[in-house]
């Protein structure tokens, strides 16, 4: 594997610490404009002392917002810290499992699988379009008629036929 690293706890807790001192800090910095916001203070907050001993619970409260794709161009600089972690496990992801080569894909982690297949039929459908001049009539998703509910959402929200399958 060229792009897994097997950390300690205090390694992954120092890389977390590092990515989120990166990024735009919703409890200190000035935020206005960014998409994203501070989670409640009373609910979520930054001190608790369960947090210390765990990064990814301090990721989740310090909400960051990597939006778009970082793989490819400049990406929203406020959050770079935790975009350069994306990277990396796009990179394991991509490279170390599926093979492709380095630098010649592109993607993002999708907090749920909701917005991720509704992503991917959003991708397809605009790769029909651009590389095969395709029309919207030209295009369908093929998925069975009792698949996940973003199934149909997508079809929905991007206007392209649901052919259900028994």
């Amino acid at each position: 594997m060229q792009f897994w690293k097997k950390l300690t706890h205090e390694q992954r807790k120092n890389r977390i610490q590092q990515a989120l001192h990166e990024n735009v800090n919703f409890s200190n910095d000035a935020s206005l404009g960014y998409p994203a916001s501070k989670l409640d203070g009373k609910v979520f907050y930054d001190d608790a002392p369960f947090l210390k001993d765990a990064p990814t619970l301090q990721t989740y409260v310090a909400n960051p917002n990597n939006i778009g794709c970082h793989t490819f161009g400049t990406s929203e600089k406020a959050f770079s810290g935790t975009q350069d972690i994306e990277r990396e496990v796009l990179n394991v992801l991509a490279v170390d499992i599926f093979k492709c080569k380095e630098n010649e894909f592109d993607g993002y982690i999708a907090p749920g699988g909701t917005e991720a297949n509704i992503q991917a039929l959003w991708v397809f459908r605009n790769y029909f379009f651009n590389t095969y001049n395709a029309k919207l009539n030209e295009i369908a998703i093929l998925a069975s008629e009792d698949t996940h509910y973003s199934i149909p959402k997508g079809s929905n929200l991007l206007q392209v036929d649901w052919l259900k399958v028994r």
